[in-house]
């Protein structure tokens, strides 16, 4: 009797991991607003605008102003302020601190298959393997050569297999899809897989194949983009071919805003390295049919520490009971597309920003605060501090719990970019 019920408890789990949906997840790297053709004219994404259209469009996807907090946020579901993460990760700085609940190893704990294809930059003391990826194939650094594979130096090769490096020839993007394409039709079809795959396009330095330069008449960024739509378009047609489809949330996003050298991300204001509109809010797209309303645009606001316990909510996937996330699941707001209440939360980089609704608070690092209304002022060009007194106060003092726990900023230079009107707005209250 005893191997009956053991039996039928293995039959049953089986069946629930069979049930259990697949999950994609596409990132690009400094992929700006205006980089994706359902955005602007003048590029050609087809198959990202067939994402968008067979799925919702997250038109209010919050990021971090860089990558490294980006994928912090993304896979720990909290504020990576709180590992002393608010600028790209420094050589020897650890990243992600060891038994950190991610999202890989809750979804691995869950009996998923999971795996990183593509760029990691959280640092080499805790490679990828340690916090939950069964597999990971690419580059461990901020940037890499798109054809010889070499880091941010053009010294040494940064292309890997599960540690081991690699030297094999080809044009990265091309090859971080053919290695989810190749775990996609060899996947073990017992296990729901998490696929993570991390593009460095279109990261600079920027290089393309010939023929796509030639095609893009010299536009080297048109041509970067081409490859990277080409490319997520061919892993999607692998789904289709395995029939895996229905079964499949794919989410696609960017880590940070466009750099304004490389692309406009108007009307939102500014860049990367920002945390004005143009550098946290980005391109992003959720499809799983049946699930998610297809052709829609929600306006909910969602942040990239939302991801890990959206994501969980979405698949039926537990969280530790430990579990002290940041983020907050926003799938029931997902699954009909009508923007519901949620609490206000932090994009704390250098700067800080509040988001409560269609209200923006930021705090710069000199101390100065700005107020904007995103709804009638997407441009962030009219600073409302001074005329919503009332206003701004109530959400400074949100502002201030909410980053109360939150480490003192570690010594850095920062960013080089557009740091914000430090003349405006008052200073904060005194702690």
């Amino acid at each position: 009797m005893k191997t009956f019920y053991a039996l039928t408890a293995a039959a049953l789990s089986y069946s629930s991991l069979q049930a259990s949906p697949n999950v994609l997840l596409i990132i690009a790297d400094d992929l700006g607003w205006n980089g994706v053709g359902f955005h602007s004219r003048s590029m050609s994404t087809p198959n990202l605008d067939r994402l968008a259209k067979d799925g919702t469009e997250l038109q209010r996807y919050y990021t971090y102003p860089v990558c490294s907090p980006s994928r912090a946020a993304l896979l720990t579901g909290q504020m990576p302020r709180r590992f002393g993460l608010a600028h790209i990760i420094a050589p020897g700085q650890e990243g992600i601190p060891k038994g950190t609940i991610t999202l890989p190893a809750t979804f691995k704990a869950a009996g998923y298959r999971t795996s990183l294809i593509g760029k990691w930059h959280l640092g080499s003391v805790h490679p990828p393997q340690e916090h939950g990826f069964d597999h990971f194939y690419g580059f461990m650094g901020a940037e890499i050569d798109y054809f010889k594979h070499t880091g941010q130096r053009g010294e040494r090769i940064d292309w890997q297999r599960d540690g081991r490096t690699l030297e094999e020839e080809g044009y990265s993007t091309y090859l971080l899809a053919d290695e989810a394409i190749r775990q996609i039709k060899q996947r073990d079809t017992r296990k729901p897989f998490l696929i993570q795959v991390a593009f460095n396009a279109p990261h600079f330095p920027l290089a393309a194949p010939d023929e796509l330069v030639s095609k893009h008449r010299g536009n080297l960024y048109s041509a970067v983009i081409a490859a990277l739509d080409t490319s997520i378009g061919r892993i999607l047609t692998a789904l289709d071919e395995q029939k895996m489809r229905e079964n499949t949330l794919v989410v696609f996003c960017s880590d940070n805003g466009a750099p304004r050298r490389s692309s406009s991300n108007e009307p939102l204001s500014y860049g990367k390295e920002s945390v004005y509109e143009g550098g946290i809010r980005t391109p992003c797209v959720m499809r799983w049919p049946g699930k998610v309303p297809a052709g829609s645009l929600s306006q909910q606001p969602v942040s990239a520490q939302d991801l890990l316990p959206t994501l969980a909510a979405a698949a039926g996937v537990n969280l530790p009971a430990n579990s002290k996330l940041d983020g907050t699941s926003q799938w029931t707001a997902l699954q009909t597309s009508k923007a519901m209440p949620r609490e206000p939360f932090l994009i704390a980089s250098a700067d800080t920003a509040l988001i409560d609704g269609e209200w923006k608070l930021i705090e710069w690092t000199s101390g100065n605060l700005s107020l904007f209304n995103l709804r009638s002022d997407i441009g962030e060009t009219k600073d409302l501090y001074a005329k919503e007194a009332e206003r701004a106060r109530q959400l400074t003092a949100k502002l201030y719990e909410l980053k109360q726990a939150l480490p003192p900023l570690r010594a850095s230079s920062g960013p080089k970019g557009k740091a914000g009107p430090k003349g405006k707005g008052r200073p904060p209250p005194r702690q």
